[in-house]
Parts: C-alpha cells; sequence; structure tokens
C-alpha cells in the first residue's frame, strides 16, 4: 500500500529535508516539484515533511487509493481541557481524554499535562499521563489535600 505525493517548494529559498533537497531545490528551477512514492507508514513518520507543511513552506498533493490515509488528513497536535476535576478527596483521580481524531493506528503521540491555576494550588502533589494509544489516554492527578474545589488540567498530544 502506497501513496504518490507531490511536493512543491513554495519559497525562493531552498528546503532543507536532506532526503528531499538534493531532488527538489528552490523554487523557480527545474526541479521545483518532485514525486515520490512511499507506504503511507512511511509517509506518516515524515515529521521534518509536516513541520514544513504546516509553515506553508511546501505544498504537498497526496494521490491515494481508497485504502489509503491522505497525509494532511493525519492530526499533528491535538490539544483541549479536561475540566471540573474533583480534589475533594485525597486519592488519585482518573480522568480519560478521548482524541477528537485518532492519530495514525500504531502512533503513540507525547502528552504533555498542567494543571489549570485554580483555587486548589495545595490540593495535588502530580499530574500525569498513562494508557497511551493512538485514541486517547488517561490523565492521573494525584491529590493530597481534599478541597471542595475541582481543577482543569490542559492536556496536548503531539505526533
Amino acid at each position: 500500500m502506497s501513496v504518490s505525493v507531490v511536493i512543491t517548494n513554495l519559497t525562493s529559498n531552498p528546503v532543507n529535508i536532506s532526503e528531499l533537497y538534493v531532488t527538489l531545490g528552490a523554487a523557480g528551477s527545474t526541479t521545483a516539484a518532485i514525486t515520490i512514492v512511499r507506504s503511507v507508514a512511511q509517509m506518516d513518520s515524515m515529521i521534518a515533511l509536516k513541520g514544513l507543511v504546516n509553515a506553508a513552506t511546501v505544498s504537498v498533493v497526496a494521490t491515494n487509493s481508497a485504502d489509503n490515509a491522505d497525509i494532511l488528513s493525519i492530526p499533528m497536535e491535538q490539544h483541549g481541557v479536561a475540566a471540573a476535576i474533583s480534589v475533594a478527596a485525597v486519592a488519585e483521580v482518573l480522568t480519560v481524554v478521548t482524541f477528537p481524531k485518532a492519530f495514525p493506528v500504531g502512533a503513540v503521540p507525547v502528552i504533555a499535562v498542567t494543571v489549570d491555576k485554580s483555587l486548589a494550588l495545595t490540593s495535588r502533589s502530580a499530574v500525569y499521563a498513562q494508557t497511551i494509544t493512538n485514541t486517547g489516554f488517561t490523565i492521573a492527578l494525584v491529590v493530597t489535600t481534599s478541597q471542595a474545589s475541582t481543577v482543569g488540567v490542559n492536556w496536548s498530544a503531539t505526533y
């Protein structure tokens, strides 16, 4: 299973992706656009290319068959807030987060979590992500001092 991708340099400067630069060159050159064929998994792993697409440095036009994922539909980063987590009892409070859009099968995104500033500033000793999959993860909030309050946990997932 593969996807054919046309990558075009949108700038007048060289695009420094080592695998592509030798062929791609600067915009306006005779090799300003190239076509490469890779498996969907290989294309998914080209993080540098995704970064250049997001920065509008290159354009990517993917042509795929019905059984392939469109490379531009693969989420790079998602974020949100798990709101109203109770800190009313001393415990490890678990909250399940489901990503709005699943990452590719087999992908394990990097998760960052932070507690929103709140009245319950001394009520917890740790917050972390666990059981991370391509569809979501679990937030664990360790409550050390109970308060009749709730906190929110900001999260971001990057692939």
